[in-house]
C-alpha cells in the first residue's frame, strides 16, 4: 500500500510540474530612433523604441506596450498604445506596423540600420 500511494504521490508531482505557466519576462524587439534625452535629468541619451503587443482582439483592436531604451537595453520611458478603428483596418499584419504607429504617436524619427 505504501508503495503504491508513493507512486501516487511521484505520478501527481510530475504532472503538476507540467502544468506551470511560463512567467519569465520575455524581451522586446527594438528599433533604432533618433538618440535625444527622454528626460531632463537623463544622462543617457535613448536611442532604442522598444514594442510588443500586449492584447489584441484580431477584429478591431489592439493594445502595445512601448519602451524608449538606451544604447545598454535600460527602460527610461515606457507606456502602452491603443491601435482601433481605421488604424487597426490599415495594418496588414506585417511587424513593422506597430513601430511605426508608436513612432507617428509621439513623432520618433527611425533610423536605418547600418
Amino acid at each position: 500500500m505504501k508503495k503504491i500511494l508513493f507512486v501516487f504521490f511521484v505520478l501527481i508531482g510530475f504532472t503538476a510540474n507540467s502544468q506551470t505557466i511560463d512567467t519569465t519576462f520575455k524581451g522586446m524587439t527594438a528599433c533604432k530612433i533618433e538618440s535625444f534625452k527622454a528626460k531632463w535629468n537623463d544622462t543617457l541619451d535613448v536611442d532604442h523604441l522598444g514594442v510588443r503587443i500586449i492584447n489584441d482582439d484580431l477584429k478591431s483592436n489592439a493594445t502595445l506596450y512601448w519602451a524608449l531604451l538606451d544604447s545598454n537595453g535600460r527602460v527610461h520611458i515606457d507606456g502602452n498604445a491603443s491601435i482601433s478603428k481605421d488604424d487597426y483596418k490599415n495594418w496588414d499584419g506585417s511587424n513593422i506596423y506597430p513601430f511605426t504607429f508608436v513612432g507617428r504617436l509621439y513623432n520618433l524619427v527611425f533610423i536605418k540600420p547600418e
